[in-house]
């Protein structure tokens, strides 16, 4: 085990113990987005994502260890009034350390910990890649009730071709990628950001849709992350990440 001090490359280490970023998407970001690795900070700040709200609770020289990553694309132009720019110009003023444990975090962590809170530990699941399978002993309805009982949601956008729903996939954030794989596997995928055709695809193949919601599934990045760390030694404190949307 890393043993713990206030540099950047110590939490680092730490950080690829508990979930490697060789495991992350050769599409993905993770890892240092911002900052140095001899770099020393004075907190040690979690949260979904990097925005506006964040950036100005955390203190100066502090460290923010997002999901999401605020570097995702090849930046051409770095112009101050446009995103992630202006978001990146106030870390830079206040010389916060940027890291993200994105998709090699949805591997090791994120699929089964929602899993878990929805199901309960005892139901069976197991984790392939970024999809969770579960066995739910229960129709599309009573799933769709416990969903909302155990995220705290008040509504959820669905398909519904059958009231079956034994055999379940559930992936955190956008799954939609994989509603081919899961033809003939599984009654039911639950996950976020469908969109209309691909709904349609998955009604095609006779698989009901559970749009949970992106923010909504994923929210949970620092309840996860802060008591492991904690068994490290390090201190962490969550900020709450703002949803962009509103629902009317």
């Amino acid at each position: 085990m890393p043993q713990k001090s206030n540099k950047i490359s110590t939490l680092l280490e730490v950080l690829d113990t508990l979930s490697p970023f060789s495991l992350q998407e050769s599409w993905d970001n993770c890892g240092l987005i911002l900052g140095g690795y001899d770099r020393e900070f004075s907190e040690i700040y979690l949260s979904l994502e990097v925005d506006q709200n964040v950036l100005e609770q955390a203190k100066s020289k502090s460290v923010i260890i997002s999901h999401h990553p605020l570097i995702f694309s090849p930046m051409k132009r770095i112009l101050d009034e446009v995103y992630p720019a202006n978001l990146l110009n106030l870390a830079f003023s206040k010389e916060i350390s940027l890291i993200a444990m994105h998709t090699n975090f949805d591997k090791t962590h994120f699929g089964s910990f929602v899993a878990k809170k929805i199901f309960g530990e005892a139901v069976k699941n197991f984790q392939e890649d970024f999809i969770v399978y579960v066995e739910f002993n229960g129709d599309f309805d009573m799933l769709c009730a416990l969903i909302k009982e155990k995220l705290g949601i008040k509504s959820l956008k669905t398909t519904k071709v059958h009231s079956k729903s034994i055999k379940i996939a559930l992936v955190t954030g956008s799954g939609a990628s994989f509603i081919r794989d899961l033809k003939g596997k599984v009654d039911c995928f639950i996950s976020g950001d469908f969109k209309y055709h691909e709904a349609m695809e998955a009604v095609s193949y006779g698989i009901n849709l559970i749009d949970v919601g992106h923010f909504e599934l994923e929210q949970y990045f620092g309840e996860i992350l802060k008591p492991i760390l904690t068994n490290y030694g390090y201190k962490a404190i969550i900020l709450d990440s703002q949803n962009p949307f509103n629902f009317v």
